[in-house]
């Protein structure tokens, strides 16, 4: 949590605005990969699972950060940061009470993390969100292999 220091003065600020770049299985944004799109219209077509993918990017760059920095995959259900947990929400335009969600990095051949894939639990059986969790963490796989393969593919061609 950020707490104001009346010692630290406006000037010392430094303030770096992102872009949050979003594929779901409905459309992408045309700077990404065009991967992205059909492996989110895959799952949901083969797994009946929705997931959104999303990237941050800053002043015209995809900011890469070494994979040893994520956690590899995740869950976050009575644990889950209410901001994040509300920008998935948003972002993967949720119309049911999600109160939990599944995460995975894309991480590139290079080790940096392209972005991350976001999907929803609804279930509360364990069993289920774990083999959800392995799915999306597969597409995830399945999404960076497609991404090495063809560097420079973008959504729009």
């Amino acid at each position: 949590m950020f707490t104001f220091d009346p010692i630290t003065r406006p000037a010392d600020i430094d303030v770096k605005v992102s872009d949050l770049l979003i594929a779901t299985p409905d459309g992408t944004d045309p700077l990404l990969h065009a991967s992205m799109h059909r492996v989110l219209r895959l799952l949901r077509d083969q797994h009946r699972m929705e997931a959104t993918f999303v990237t941050e990017w800053n002043e015209g760059d995809r900011v890469g950060r070494p994979a040893a920095l994520r956690t590899p995959m995740h869950f976050a259900c009575d644990a889950a940061d209410p901001l994040e947990m509300a920008f998935v929400v948003q972002a993967g335009n949720v119309r049911a009470n999600a109160s939990c969600y599944l995460s995975a990095p894309v991480v590139l051949a290079d080790g940096d993390v392209y972005g991350t894939l976001y999907s929803y639990s609804f279930s509360e059986d364990e069993g289920l969100q774990h083999r959800e969790l392995a799915t999306l963490a597969l597409t995830a796989q399945l999404a960076s292999r497609l991404i090495d393969a063809q560097p420079l593919a973008r959504a729009v061609q």
